[in-house]
Protein backbone atom coordinates (compact mmCIF):
# COMPACT_ATOMS: atom_id res chain seq x y z
CA UNK A 1 0.00 0.00 0.00
CA UNK A 2 2.84 2.34 0.87
CA UNK A 3 4.22 2.01 -2.77
CA UNK A 4 1.30 3.11 -4.64
CA UNK A 5 1.18 6.29 -2.28
CA UNK A 6 4.34 6.84 -3.19
CA UNK A 7 4.63 5.81 -6.98
CA UNK A 8 1.26 8.00 -6.91
CA UNK A 9 3.35 11.06 -5.94
CA UNK A 10 6.35 10.55 -8.26
CA UNK A 11 4.01 10.47 -11.23
CA UNK A 12 2.47 14.22 -10.20
CA UNK A 13 5.91 15.78 -9.52
CA UNK A 14 7.52 13.77 -13.09
CA UNK A 15 5.77 16.16 -15.32
CA UNK A 16 5.05 19.54 -14.01
CA UNK A 17 8.48 20.85 -13.34
CA UNK A 18 8.49 20.47 -17.07
CA UNK A 19 5.46 22.78 -17.80
CA UNK A 20 7.74 25.69 -19.63
CA UNK A 21 8.92 22.93 -22.02
CA UNK A 22 5.06 21.81 -23.02
CA UNK A 23 4.41 25.74 -23.03
CA UNK A 24 7.02 26.30 -25.29
CA UNK A 25 6.99 22.81 -27.91
CA UNK A 26 3.12 23.71 -28.09
CA UNK A 27 3.27 27.98 -28.43
CA UNK A 28 0.79 28.52 -26.43
CA UNK A 29 0.80 31.79 -23.50
CA UNK A 30 0.16 31.70 -19.84
CA UNK A 31 -3.28 31.99 -20.33
CA UNK A 32 -3.97 29.06 -22.80
CA UNK A 33 -1.37 26.88 -20.34
CA UNK A 34 -3.65 28.10 -17.22
CA UNK A 35 -7.15 27.58 -19.63
CA UNK A 36 -5.41 23.57 -20.23
CA UNK A 37 -4.64 22.84 -16.60
CA UNK A 38 -8.03 24.27 -15.70
CA UNK A 39 -9.58 21.64 -18.20
CA UNK A 40 -7.37 18.81 -16.90
CA UNK A 41 -8.92 19.57 -13.35
CA UNK A 42 -12.18 19.91 -14.33
CA UNK A 43 -11.67 16.01 -15.49
CA UNK A 44 -10.49 15.12 -12.04
CA UNK A 45 -13.50 17.37 -10.37
CA UNK A 46 -15.83 14.82 -12.34
CA UNK A 47 -13.98 11.97 -11.42
CA UNK A 48 -14.00 12.33 -7.60
CA UNK A 49 -17.97 13.19 -8.18
CA UNK A 50 -18.04 9.20 -9.26
CA UNK A 51 -15.50 7.72 -7.49
CA UNK A 52 -17.58 6.91 -4.98
CA UNK A 53 -19.76 4.61 -7.16
CA UNK A 54 -16.55 3.24 -8.72
CA UNK A 55 -15.30 1.78 -5.15
CA UNK A 56 -18.40 0.83 -4.62
CA UNK A 57 -19.25 -1.11 -7.29
CA UNK A 58 -15.52 -2.55 -7.84
CA UNK A 59 -13.71 -2.43 -4.35
CA UNK A 60 -11.21 -0.19 -2.95
CA UNK A 61 -8.36 -2.98 -3.81
CA UNK A 62 -9.33 -3.50 -7.57
CA UNK A 63 -10.12 0.48 -8.30
CA UNK A 64 -6.96 1.55 -6.59
CA UNK A 65 -4.51 -0.92 -8.37
CA UNK A 66 -6.41 -0.80 -11.66
CA UNK A 67 -6.94 3.07 -11.82
CA UNK A 68 -3.76 3.64 -10.81
CA UNK A 69 -2.17 1.10 -13.66
CA UNK A 70 -4.38 3.60 -16.13
CA UNK A 71 -2.66 6.49 -14.95
CA UNK A 72 1.00 5.64 -16.01
CA UNK A 73 -0.51 3.87 -19.17
CA UNK A 74 -1.92 7.06 -20.61
CA UNK A 75 0.90 9.76 -18.35
CA UNK A 76 3.45 9.39 -21.67
CA UNK A 77 0.59 10.83 -23.78
CA UNK A 78 1.51 14.20 -22.23
CA UNK A 79 4.55 14.59 -24.10
CA UNK A 80 3.77 13.78 -27.91
CA UNK A 81 -0.07 15.94 -27.65
CA UNK A 82 0.29 17.57 -30.71
CA UNK A 83 -2.15 20.87 -29.02
CA UNK A 84 -3.17 22.31 -26.48
CA UNK A 85 -6.99 20.90 -26.75
CA UNK A 86 -5.30 17.61 -26.76
CA UNK A 87 -3.64 17.80 -24.41
CA UNK A 88 -6.05 19.21 -22.26
CA UNK A 89 -8.24 16.41 -22.77
CA UNK A 90 -4.97 13.88 -21.71
CA UNK A 91 -5.01 15.89 -18.52
CA UNK A 92 -8.64 15.76 -17.89
CA UNK A 93 -8.54 12.08 -19.08
CA UNK A 94 -5.83 11.23 -16.16
CA UNK A 95 -7.28 14.02 -13.69
CA UNK A 96 -10.55 11.55 -13.83
CA UNK A 97 -8.45 7.96 -13.30
CA UNK A 98 -6.61 9.51 -10.81
CA UNK A 99 -9.47 10.47 -9.09
CA UNK A 100 -10.69 7.04 -8.86
CA UNK A 101 -7.05 5.93 -7.56
CA UNK A 102 -7.03 8.59 -4.93
CA UNK A 103 -10.47 7.26 -3.48
CA UNK A 104 -9.45 3.60 -3.79
CA UNK A 105 -5.76 4.03 -2.06
CA UNK A 106 -6.82 5.85 0.87
CA UNK A 107 -10.09 3.60 1.28
CA UNK A 108 -7.26 0.79 1.62
CA UNK A 109 -5.52 2.95 4.10
CA UNK A 110 -8.21 2.91 5.91
CA UNK A 111 -8.96 -0.61 6.32
CA UNK A 112 -5.21 -1.00 6.68
CA UNK A 113 -5.95 0.75 10.29
CA UNK A 114 -8.63 -0.44 11.09
CA UNK A 115 -6.75 -3.89 10.81
CA UNK A 116 -3.44 -2.78 12.54
CA UNK A 117 -5.57 -0.99 15.34
CA UNK A 118 -3.34 2.01 15.09
CA UNK A 119 -3.12 4.85 12.61
CA UNK A 120 -0.74 4.83 9.42
CA UNK A 121 -2.84 7.11 6.92
CA UNK A 122 -0.84 10.29 7.82
CA UNK A 123 2.88 8.25 6.85
CA UNK A 124 1.12 7.11 3.52
CA UNK A 125 0.52 10.83 2.37
CA UNK A 126 3.91 11.70 3.97
CA UNK A 127 5.03 9.02 1.13
CA UNK A 128 3.11 10.61 -1.09
CA UNK A 129 4.64 14.14 -0.41
CA UNK A 130 7.93 11.82 -0.43
CA UNK A 131 7.08 10.39 -3.75
CA UNK A 132 6.45 13.89 -5.31
CA UNK A 133 9.73 15.56 -4.12
CA UNK A 134 11.89 12.82 -6.20
CA UNK A 135 9.61 12.78 -9.34
CA UNK A 136 10.36 16.57 -9.21
CA UNK A 137 13.87 15.98 -8.19
CA UNK A 138 14.23 13.18 -11.30
CA UNK A 139 12.24 15.45 -13.89
CA UNK A 140 14.81 18.43 -12.82
CA UNK A 141 17.86 15.61 -13.37
CA UNK A 142 16.23 14.50 -16.54
CA UNK A 143 16.12 18.05 -18.02
CA UNK A 144 19.91 18.91 -17.31
CA UNK A 145 21.05 15.37 -18.68
CA UNK A 146 18.56 16.33 -21.75
CA UNK A 147 16.55 13.51 -21.56
CA UNK A 148 13.44 13.81 -23.76
CA UNK A 149 10.05 14.25 -21.45
CA UNK A 150 8.67 11.02 -23.55
CA UNK A 151 11.11 9.19 -22.69
CA UNK A 152 11.73 10.12 -19.07
CA UNK A 153 7.54 9.55 -19.00
CA UNK A 154 7.64 6.27 -20.69
CA UNK A 155 10.50 5.27 -17.88
CA UNK A 156 7.96 6.52 -14.90
CA UNK A 157 4.89 4.80 -16.43
CA UNK A 158 7.24 1.30 -16.57
CA UNK A 159 7.88 1.72 -12.89
CA UNK A 160 4.31 2.57 -11.55
CA UNK A 161 3.16 -0.19 -13.71
CA UNK A 162 5.36 -2.67 -11.74
CA UNK A 163 4.41 -1.41 -8.53
CA UNK A 164 1.11 -2.04 -9.10
CA UNK A 165 1.63 -5.45 -10.28
CA UNK A 166 3.10 -5.86 -7.30
CA UNK A 167 0.97 -4.34 -5.26
CA UNK A 168 -1.80 -6.18 -6.25
CA UNK A 169 -0.40 -9.14 -5.43
CA UNK A 170 0.31 -7.63 -1.67
CA UNK A 171 -3.08 -6.53 -1.02
CA UNK A 172 -5.93 -8.39 0.08
CA UNK A 173 -9.25 -8.21 -1.36
CA UNK A 174 -12.30 -6.85 0.70
CA UNK A 175 -16.10 -7.11 0.38
CA UNK A 176 -17.07 -3.43 -0.07
CA UNK A 177 -17.88 -1.71 3.36
CA UNK A 178 -22.44 -1.21 3.60
CA UNK A 179 -23.48 1.69 4.93
CA UNK A 180 -24.78 1.60 8.21
CA UNK A 181 -28.19 3.79 9.61
CA UNK A 182 -29.40 6.39 7.88
CA UNK A 183 -27.26 8.51 5.00
CA UNK A 184 -26.41 11.45 6.40
CA UNK A 185 -26.28 14.20 3.24
CA UNK A 186 -25.40 17.02 5.97
CA UNK A 187 -22.22 15.17 7.01
CA UNK A 188 -21.32 14.48 2.98
CA UNK A 189 -21.20 18.65 2.74
CA UNK A 190 -19.45 19.30 5.85
CA UNK A 191 -16.47 16.58 4.66
CA UNK A 192 -16.75 18.66 1.38
CA UNK A 193 -16.48 22.18 3.26
CA UNK A 194 -13.89 21.00 5.34
CA UNK A 195 -11.83 19.37 2.33
CA UNK A 196 -12.28 22.20 0.24
CA UNK A 197 -10.85 25.14 2.95
CA UNK A 198 -8.61 23.04 4.19
CA UNK A 199 -6.66 23.04 0.67
CA UNK A 200 -6.81 26.80 0.69
CA UNK A 201 -4.26 26.62 3.56
CA UNK A 202 -1.97 23.61 2.48
CA UNK A 203 -1.82 25.72 -1.15
CA UNK A 204 -0.78 29.27 -0.26
CA UNK A 205 2.36 28.33 0.51
CA UNK A 206 2.90 25.74 -3.21
CA UNK A 207 1.15 28.81 -5.45
CA UNK A 208 2.43 32.34 -3.71
CA UNK A 209 5.75 31.93 -1.49
CA UNK A 210 7.98 32.30 -4.10
CA UNK A 211 5.91 36.03 -4.65
CA UNK A 212 5.94 36.53 -1.34
CA UNK A 213 9.79 35.75 -0.61
CA UNK A 214 10.89 37.90 -3.93
CA UNK A 215 7.96 40.62 -3.52
CA UNK A 216 7.99 41.54 0.18
CA UNK A 217 10.95 40.18 1.43
CA UNK A 218 13.51 41.24 -1.14
CA UNK A 219 15.12 38.30 -1.51
CA UNK A 220 16.70 37.34 -5.00
CA UNK A 221 15.00 35.11 -7.71
CA UNK A 222 18.06 32.27 -6.51
CA UNK A 223 16.39 31.94 -3.17
CA UNK A 224 12.96 32.03 -4.32
CA UNK A 225 12.05 28.36 -4.53
CA UNK A 226 13.32 28.01 -0.86
CA UNK A 227 9.67 28.64 0.86
CA UNK A 228 8.03 25.82 -1.08
CA UNK A 229 10.89 23.60 -0.21
CA UNK A 230 11.07 24.25 3.99
CA UNK A 231 7.47 24.00 3.45
CA UNK A 232 7.53 20.80 1.69
CA UNK A 233 10.08 19.60 3.92
CA UNK A 234 7.83 20.27 7.39
CA UNK A 235 4.81 19.01 5.81
CA UNK A 236 6.66 15.41 5.18
CA UNK A 237 8.19 15.18 8.67
CA UNK A 238 4.78 15.96 10.00
CA UNK A 239 3.37 13.64 7.94
CA UNK A 240 5.69 10.87 8.76
CA UNK A 241 5.53 11.67 12.54
CA UNK A 242 1.96 12.35 12.82
CA UNK A 243 0.54 8.84 13.29
CA UNK A 244 2.33 9.21 16.61
CA UNK A 245 0.25 12.22 17.41
CA UNK A 246 -2.85 11.15 16.35
CA UNK A 247 -3.01 7.41 18.44
CA UNK A 248 -1.67 9.54 21.14
CA UNK A 249 -4.39 12.39 21.09
CA UNK A 250 -6.56 11.24 18.76
CA UNK A 251 -7.71 12.25 15.18
CA UNK A 252 -9.66 15.74 15.78
CA UNK A 253 -7.97 17.26 18.65
CA UNK A 254 -4.53 16.16 16.25
CA UNK A 255 -6.60 17.93 13.59
CA UNK A 256 -7.65 21.00 14.80
CA UNK A 257 -4.02 21.83 16.68
CA UNK A 258 -3.00 21.36 13.24
CA UNK A 259 -4.80 24.01 11.98
CA UNK A 260 -4.29 26.25 14.55
CA UNK A 261 -0.23 25.66 14.43
CA UNK A 262 -0.61 26.62 10.24
CA UNK A 263 -2.31 29.37 10.96
CA UNK A 264 -0.17 30.78 13.62
CA UNK A 265 2.73 30.29 11.42
CA UNK A 266 1.05 32.48 8.46
CA UNK A 267 0.68 34.96 11.19
CA UNK A 268 4.41 34.85 11.52
CA UNK A 269 5.16 35.01 8.17
CA UNK A 270 2.66 37.76 7.06
CA UNK A 271 3.64 39.89 10.52
CA UNK A 272 7.57 40.14 10.32
CA UNK A 273 8.16 40.18 6.94
CA UNK A 274 11.97 38.93 6.40
CA UNK A 275 13.65 35.78 4.59
CA UNK A 276 14.53 34.31 7.81
CA UNK A 277 10.96 34.38 9.58
CA UNK A 278 9.27 33.47 6.56
CA UNK A 279 10.99 30.45 5.84
CA UNK A 280 10.61 29.34 9.75
CA UNK A 281 7.61 30.17 8.84
CA UNK A 282 6.68 28.61 6.04
CA UNK A 283 8.48 25.17 7.60
CA UNK A 284 5.72 25.15 10.77
CA UNK A 285 3.07 26.04 8.44
CA UNK A 286 3.85 23.16 6.71
CA UNK A 287 4.41 20.91 10.03
CA UNK A 288 1.05 22.37 11.15
CA UNK A 289 -1.14 21.65 7.84
CA UNK A 290 0.61 18.16 7.12
CA UNK A 291 -2.29 15.73 9.12
CA UNK A 292 -5.15 17.42 7.84
CA UNK A 293 -6.07 15.99 5.02
CA UNK A 294 -4.53 12.40 6.05
CA UNK A 295 -7.12 12.93 9.24
CA UNK A 296 -10.02 14.53 6.80
CA UNK A 297 -9.56 11.13 4.72
CA UNK A 298 -9.18 9.07 7.69
CA UNK A 299 -12.64 9.98 8.87
CA UNK A 300 -14.69 10.35 5.33
CA UNK A 301 -13.03 6.76 5.43
CA UNK A 302 -14.11 5.80 8.36
CA UNK A 303 -17.64 6.80 9.15
CA UNK A 304 -20.46 4.48 9.15
CA UNK A 305 -22.60 6.95 7.38
CA UNK A 306 -21.04 6.19 4.48
CA UNK A 307 -21.05 2.76 1.92
CA UNK A 308 -17.34 2.10 0.67
CA UNK A 309 -15.94 5.08 -1.08
CA UNK A 310 -18.74 7.47 -0.49
CA UNK A 311 -16.87 9.79 1.62
CA UNK A 312 -13.67 9.99 0.43
CA UNK A 313 -15.99 10.86 -2.68
CA UNK A 314 -17.51 13.65 -0.88
CA UNK A 315 -14.10 14.72 0.55
CA UNK A 316 -12.01 14.80 -2.94
CA UNK A 317 -14.59 16.88 -4.99
CA UNK A 318 -14.16 19.53 -2.01
CA UNK A 319 -10.23 19.03 -2.18
CA UNK A 320 -10.17 19.38 -6.04
CA UNK A 321 -12.70 22.10 -6.12
CA UNK A 322 -10.06 23.93 -3.50
CA UNK A 323 -6.92 23.37 -5.21
CA UNK A 324 -8.83 25.18 -8.60
CA UNK A 325 -10.54 27.95 -6.77
CA UNK A 326 -8.07 29.13 -4.25
CA UNK A 327 -5.50 30.43 -6.25
CA UNK A 328 -7.86 32.41 -8.41
CA UNK A 329 -9.67 34.11 -4.87
CA UNK A 330 -5.86 34.73 -3.03
CA UNK A 331 -4.66 35.95 -6.63
CA UNK A 332 -7.76 38.41 -7.02
CA UNK A 333 -7.67 39.31 -3.35
CA UNK A 334 -3.97 40.33 -3.25
CA UNK A 335 -4.58 42.36 -6.30
CA UNK A 336 -7.48 44.13 -4.31
CA UNK A 337 -4.95 44.45 -0.94
CA UNK A 338 -1.57 43.00 -0.62
CA UNK A 339 -0.28 39.84 -0.55
CA UNK A 340 0.64 39.34 3.32
CA UNK A 341 -3.34 40.71 4.02
CA UNK A 342 -4.50 38.34 1.30
CA UNK A 343 -2.45 35.45 2.54
CA UNK A 344 -3.47 36.69 6.63
CA UNK A 345 -7.41 36.90 5.80
CA UNK A 346 -7.97 34.44 3.18
CA UNK A 347 -5.92 31.18 5.58
CA UNK A 348 -7.48 32.85 8.12
CA UNK A 349 -11.05 32.69 7.49
CA UNK A 350 -10.31 29.28 5.37
CA UNK A 351 -9.12 27.71 9.13
CA UNK A 352 -12.24 28.75 10.41
CA UNK A 353 -14.51 27.60 7.92
CA UNK A 354 -12.47 23.99 8.35
CA UNK A 355 -12.85 24.02 11.89
CA UNK A 356 -16.91 24.57 11.82
CA UNK A 357 -17.17 22.18 8.89
CA UNK A 358 -15.18 19.73 11.25
CA UNK A 359 -17.35 20.64 14.19
CA UNK A 360 -20.41 20.86 13.31
CA UNK A 361 -20.56 17.69 11.01
CA UNK A 362 -18.30 15.35 12.22
CA UNK A 363 -18.60 15.72 16.03
CA UNK A 364 -16.83 14.96 19.51
CA UNK A 365 -12.90 14.26 19.54
CA UNK A 366 -12.06 10.57 19.18
CA UNK A 367 -10.73 9.19 22.51
CA UNK A 368 -6.96 7.90 22.25
CA UNK A 369 -6.93 4.43 20.05
CA UNK A 370 -11.01 4.77 19.06
CA UNK A 371 -11.17 3.87 15.59
CA UNK A 372 -14.07 6.24 14.21
CA UNK A 373 -15.88 2.98 12.24
CA UNK A 374 -15.94 1.36 15.87
CA UNK A 375 -18.79 3.96 17.54
CA UNK A 376 -18.92 5.97 14.56
CA UNK A 377 -19.54 10.35 14.47
CA UNK A 378 -22.74 12.40 14.34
Amino acid sequence: MALLFFVNGVVVGSWLPRLPELRDRLGIDLSALGLTLALGGLGSLIGSSLSGLVVGRFGARRTAVIAGAAVYVVLPLIAVAPVALVLALVLAIIGFIDAQADVGMNAVGVRVEEAVGRSVMTRLHGLWSLGTLIGSGFSALAVLAGIDLGIQLVIVSVIGLGTALYAARLIPETAPRRREGERSGRLAVGLMLAGGFAVFIEGAPFDWSALFLVDVTGTGAALAGTGVIVFTGGMLIGRLAGDHVVDRFGAIPTLYSGIVVSVLACFFVVGLQTVVTSLIGFAVWGLGISVALPVLYKLAGSHRSFGEGSGLAALTVGTRLGFMVAPALIGVAATAWTLPVALGVIVTLAAVATLLAVRLTIGRPVPTGESISDRGVS
